[in-house]
């Protein structure tokens, strides 16, 4: 057995090395092909990796609040009449009380990275005769970070930025001509104006969060809303970003009185727009690879005819049918293993150049199972596309080929 296919590997060496020139241009359409596929890969996975950094690498991934709105609380019967306490406009979310069993159960989960419990609320911020309406926020500042990173995003003020410490948005500072060290009257609901020190100065690169953000320590905000022990909204960031979806449906299975949204809800159109990407991309790959099919099955096919006097006289002297269709399959392996070496090669060249003279702001990505996806289909499909010209030898009949020369 291992002499029949040592021969068939030499018979198929030979027949390669016959004819160098075809050879050579096989193998250089198959690396074509395969740098094609590689560069489409690495340039598409690497824009969404882009785009889902922006969108999503410091923000949450999943935020978890009370699927109750705090306006079904607020109404109550005046002189018979059902009158409502508080504006529905403001959307108020209930607060979570029993937050801590679900903080520990979070952390458990090996899949998810952070767990930020927050506090939430509105209010006002005057200084002088400008006042702007601010979202008031409270969460730990270490563990914020490793969501927001806000540390290195402090513009003005200590970057080592302590847990009582109050840090307010780049444009809100800049809007009310404040910085680092000034005081600022901070008005709530129900409560009397007080007197605050910013303690830092952010910018989070988010317009929104500039504008209207005042971050305190969680504790801290409690106090000043008169929440109590209790939380607005978990915020959550996961290991595998675009796992977050399924991630949210089990937890939301598991916590059935409380609203668990993924980023995926919140970016519907993204998600569409990475979809499309990935769709084309693919199409793309399959012509080029079926471009590379074609092309190999063509030339071993062209081949078997010009092989076709020794193939006769082979079979003739007794070689097997099946042991000579096995020469052209090994044909197509060595073409294509040959051709897919080359065309990584070629394909990280071309990515390399292209961030070199391109100068984009993202770097192309390839990941590993793409790398071993292209080279497994490429090898296996030039490997198949000898069948053709395999089924052509079959029906070769010895004394015709001898007899016509």
């Amino acid at each position: 057995m291992k002499r029949r296919v040592f021969f068939e590997m030499s018979l198929a060496r030979r027949f390669l090395a016959e004819n160098r020139a075809q050879s050579f241009l096989i193998i250089m359409g198959i690396a074509i092909g395969v740098a094609v596929m590689v560069f489409l890969s690495a340039l598409i996975d690497g824009l969404q990796a882009d785009l889902i950094q922006k969108t999503v690498g410091r923000s949450p991934h999943i935020v978890i609040s009370n699927a109750e709105n705090a306006a079904a609380d607020a109404a109550s019967d005046v002189n018979g009449n059902r009158t409502l306490l508080l504006d529905a406009t403001q959307k108020t979310l209930r607060p979570i009380v029993d937050w801590r069993n679900v903080a520990t159960a979070l952390r458990a989960d090996e899949r998810i990275e952070t767990v930020l419990p927050v506090v939430d609320g509105s209010g006002l911020i005057r200084r002088g005769q400008v006042s702007r309406a601010i979202l008031l926020r409270g969460f730990d500042l270490e563990q914020a970070n490793r969501i927001y990173d806000i540390n290195n995003s402090i513009i003005a003020g200590n970057r080592s930025a302590p847990d009582g410490a109050v840090l307010i948005g780049k444009s809100l500072a800049e809007d009310l001509g404040i910085g680092a060290g000034d005081p600022i009257q901070l008005e709530l609901p129900g409560r009397d104006p007080l007197i605050i020190m910013v303690d830092g100065v952010f910018d989070l690169g988010v317009a929104a969060i500039n504008q209207r953000w005042l971050v305190m320590d969680q504790r801290r905000v409690a106090a000043l809303l008169g929440t109590g022990d209790r939380i607005s909204t978990f915020e959550l960031q996961v290991y595998s970003v675009l796992d977050a979806e399924l991630l949210a449906r089990e937890w939301a299975a598991r916590l059935p009185d409380l609203k668990v949204e993924s980023w995926q809800e919140s970016n519907a159109s993204l998600l569409s727009a990475l979809s499309s990407q990935s769709s084309s991309s693919y199409t793309i790959q399959f012509f080029v690879l079926l471009a590379v099919t074609l092309g190999v099955a063509s030339v071993l096919a062209i081949s078997a005819v010009q092989k076709s006097k020794e193939i006769g006289i082979l079979k003739a002297i007794g070689i097997r049918t099946s042991s000579v269709s096995r020469v052209f399959m090994f044909q197509g392996l060595v073409l294509g293993s040959l051709g897919t070496l080359v065309g990584i090669g070629l394909g990280l060249a071309m990515s390399q150049a292209f961030v070199v003279f391109a100068q984009q702001s993202y770097n192309l990505l390839l990941k590993p199972v793409t790398t071993a996806v292209i080279i497994t289909t490429t090898i296996l499909a030039a490997t198949l596309s000898a069948y053709l010209p395999a089924r052509k030898v079959s029906r070769i009949n010895p004394i015709e080929v001898i007899r016509n020369g």
